[in-house]
């Protein structure tokens, strides 16, 4: 859950750079679905930084972040159905019957890790990309894009 939640943040980060806003990613109407997310972040970056080199490459990596994005809202979202101790598999089953989606799926803590392990990977080649845009422009808003400590 947390390396999503790195990963999302890194998104959000991303939008607020090409849109020159540190929020924009915040706003409600900018939490796109990942599905609508590469297509939504090209024309973003079309309207707001014109043609640069990353943008194929953040296509891209937002689609790949598709399937784990996917896995991962099954295990947060769904009913975890079973439990088998001799393989020690979660059997979930998806809150949402989607379209070329099975309902049920069974994951293992490799499985498990695997998706967070592609989420970490995910999120530094995005910071990478971000980061890459950010030094091209001479970018530095001071935008501090940690997160607020806990209180």
């Amino acid at each position: 859950m947390m390396t999503h939640a790195r990963f999302e943040s890194g998104v959000s980060a991303l939008q607020g750079v090409v849109a020159n806003d540190q929020h924009y990613g915040e706003q409600p109407k900018n939490l796109w679905s990942a599905k609508k997310r590469p297509k939504l972040m090209v024309k973003l970056i079309e309207e707001h930084v014109g043609q640069i080199p990353e943008t194929e490459q953040i296509k891209k990596l937002l689609e790949d972040a598709c399937d784990p994005t996917n896995k991962r809202n099954q295990l947060a979202h769904g009913t975890w159905w079973a439990f088998d101790p001799k393989t020690a598999t979660i059997h979930v089953r998806g809150g949402i019957q989607r379209e070329d989606e099975d309902q049920f799926s069974e994951h293992s803590e490799e499985t498990i890790s695997a998706i967070a392990d592609k989420f970490e990977t995910l999120e530094a080649e995005l910071y990478k990309l971000r980061r890459d845009i950010e030094n091209r422009r001479g970018d530095d808003h001071g935008f501090d894009w940690s997160p607020p400590p806990c209180t």
